[in-house]
């Protein structure tokens, strides 16, 4: 059995074995299971694979070696000789030398000279008269001498076959004589209906369409005006009337031509990709991005939008400065023409521009808006990539290991910090940063949210955002949990407030944040009858909410006050640690501890690493809530420095709702309009 070709045996079981010798295909073997253990059977069967195998093989010679091009191939060297010669055939008409009239006449020449040329051999020395007669039929004798001289002197029919090589190569499609021939005939094709279609450039159809390039590329606009001059005997100048709106380019780059514009499937798009379980509830900022797409694009028909639009839109974003405000439809930049903000952009003295995580983050929204368009109006006509795509404008993020985006606090500052009138005693309603002869530390989210932050290493909206019931005293280890819940819902239906699925987890209780009294004013809030931990940051009146009310009430005051005392780091563009950067001090302090990277991970929220961590670490159900819950608080105190130990508990004591968390500016502090 070892004599018979291509029969090899694997246990008890016969295959059929050989190799494939063909260029560009990876030269394994090919096994293929016989299903058989008898041997007369296995002979049987391999001479007859043996022969369809040679027959497969020649196939593939054939089409690997074919010396024809594909349609597809040759529509693709006509559209590359028609975009390049309409450039050139619409220069003179942009350098303004010559008058409408005039500059038809070399317009109708070159035609006339590439359509003979498309017809005479690519070696032709002489041009045959009755062709010359055909294809100049009307032309003056001027005109006619004109054809015969640049056929002889410029010779297109020889030259464009060396063009005609070069666009086969770009096209990898096969480079042979009879390839190359045919390609010649379509490039001097393309060249003459370029000559043609620049006639049309006066035509009403072209100037309404803002773009003369892109009308008379568009084939459906060109048959439009020829349509039109058919049937009101204009002659070719492209005068005859022709009223009303393009029709929607059937022959686009998309399957489904849609005229809608671009605003008015805004919100059903986003509904659809939100159904898909893609995005959360928190739709501002994308929201905000893709009517700022619409807006720097000029709101077109789906139709209309093409690869340059998405260029655009990454352009236009990394020419805006890092505090640039969108505004709306109504109010603010987007209200505005977007050439009259960019000129109040350009002359700004001197500007931060934005960084390229920030703009690679809103061309990431708006390419998973472009790939759900791409389910339906946004369809491509011919194969599967994107049309509007979004990531091939991208920047590459290459990570400088001395530099960082963002600094952390030290020790001594997080003690400033907790050494304000906030936490020693101060005045009441916007005088909580100055000092005071009663000294009155009130409980609200300006003296917890803080503490919060410094010793969970939560971020500033997950601790602004938490209700009552997920503070959990009554255990072992008292923690609290971290959850989507309906005090961060934007909707006020679905509960929100997660970044991401990592985020949901349980945090134990740093034993300062319980001797300062935590517990005190939980229960306090909950006989107020509020659900939220702090219900001043959520009130019905404010516009802004939550995290961002914070800051604006409290948080940039404690910003100022500490960093006029004991300076803030700053990054290498100037940006001062700011409350995020809490957080940050929390993960380098259990960088510099003895907990492995699966519980840092767990405790900052983190999704976790590696097959192992992810599939098979399942200690919380293994060991129980309780054990683990204490192991993270023996890292986290183990870790964390005890920021501090200078307070004393201060008795129970709350504002009213609307004068909580309104600390006002510090002592040698300008204040500054509400945010």
């Amino acid at each position: 059995m070892a004599s018979i070709s291509y029969l090899w045996r694997r246990g008890a079981r016969y295959h059929y074995r050989r190799r494939l010798y063909l260029r560009k295909i990876v030269n394994r073997p090919i096994t293929v299971p016989l299903a058989t253990a008898d041997p007369a059977e296995a002979r049987r069967l391999v001479t007859r694979l043996s022969a369809k195998w040679e027959v497969l093989t020649m196939q593939m010679f054939e089409r690997a070696g074919r010396g024809f091009l594909k349609a597809g191939e040759l529509e693709s060297v006509f559209r590359a000789g028609l975009d390049e010669e309409l450039g050139l055939a619409m220069a003179s008409r942009l350098d303004g030398g010559m008058t409408e009239e005039l500059d038809r006449r070399p317009l109708r020449v070159l035609e006339a000279t590439y359509r003979i040329a498309a017809r005479l051999p690519a070696d032709a020395d002489s041009v045959p008269s009755d062709l010359i007669d055909e294809l100049t039929d009307g032309f003056s004798a001027q005109d006619r001498a004109a054809v015969v001289l640049m056929l002889k002197s410029l010779a297109p029919h020889r030259s464009a076959r060396r063009d005609a090589e070069h666009v086969l190569h770009q096209l990898s499609a096969p480079v042979t004589d009879r390839t190359i021939g045919d390609a010649r005939v379509q490039l001097l094709l393309a060249r003459a209906e370029a000559q043609a279609r620049a006639t049309f450039a006066s035509h009403p159809l072209v100037v309404r369409q803002g773009d003369p390039f892109a009308a008379l590329l568009d084939d459906d606009v060109v048959a439009a005006i020829r349509r039109g001059s058919a049937g009101g005997a204009a002659d070719t100048d492209g005068a005859a009337t022709y009223s009303g709106d393009p029709p929607a380019p059937t022959g686009s780059l998309f399957l489904m031509p849609d005229t809608r514009r671009f605003s008015e499937i805004i919100e059903p798009t986003i509904a659809s990709i939100r159904g898909s379980g893609d995005w959360n509830a928190d739709m501002e900022q994308r929201r905000r991005v893709i009517r700022g797409f619409a807006w720097i694009s000029g709101d077109k028909r789906l139709c209309d939008y093409g690869p340059a639009d998405a260029q655009l839109f990454a352009e236009t974003l990394r020419n805006l400065p890092v505090d640039f405000r969108w505004g709306t439809a109504t109010e603010g930049a987007m209200s505005r023409p977007l050439e009259e903000v960019l000129a109040e952009i350009k002359a700004m003295p001197a500007k931060i521009p934005r960084s390229d995580r920030t703009i690679n983050r809103d061309l990431t929204i708006m390419a998973r808006f472009s790939r759900e368009l791409a389910k339906t109006v946004w369809r491509p006509r011919f194969g599967k990539d994107l049309i509007v795509d979004f990531n091939d404008f991208t920047a590459s993020i290459k990570a400088n290991p001395g530099e960082t985006d963002r600094m952390p606090w030290t020790e001594e500052q997080l003690v400033c910090a907790f050494s304000s009138p906030i936490y020693t005693g101060g005045g009441g309603c916007k005088r909580r940063l100055k000092a005071d002869p009663q000294g009155n530390v009130w409980q609200d989210a300006a003296y917890w949210v803080p503490l919060l932050l410094a010793y969970t290493f939560m971020s500033r909206e997950e601790a602004c955002g938490l209700e009552c019931e997920e503070i959990v005293f009554d255990v072992s280890t008292p923690f609290l949990l971290v959850k989507a819940n309906m005090t961060k819902s934007k909707d006020g239906v679905t509960a929100a407030g997660l970044k991401r699925p990592s985020r949901y987890r349980a945090i134990p209780l740093h034993p300062e944040i319980l001797r300062l009294g935590f517990e005190d004013y939980v229960a306090a809030i909950e006989a107020e009858g509020h659900k939220m931990l702090f219900p001043e940051l959520y009130r019905g009146d404010l516009a802004k909410r939550g995290g961002v009310r914070f800051y604006a009430t409290t948080g940039r005051y404690v910003l100022d006050h500490v960093d006029r005392i004991t300076p803030l780091l700053r990054t290498a563009s100037g940006k001062r640690a700011d409350l995020h950067s809490m957080r940050t001090s929390g993960g380098s302090v259990l960088e510099d501890s003895r907990a492995k990277q699966i519980h840092v991970d767990d405790i900052m929220g983190h999704a976790r690493k590696g097959t192992g961590p992810r599939n098979y670490s399942k200690a919380w159900f293994a060991k129980g809530g309780a054990a683990i819950l204490e192991k993270r608080l023996a890292l986290m105190c183990e870790a964390t420095p005890n920021v501090t130990a200078h307070l004393a508990r201060a008795p129970l004591a709350l504002l009213p709702l609307e004068e909580r968390s309104r600390t006002g500016s510090s002592v040698g502090c300008a204040s500054r309009k509400k945010a």
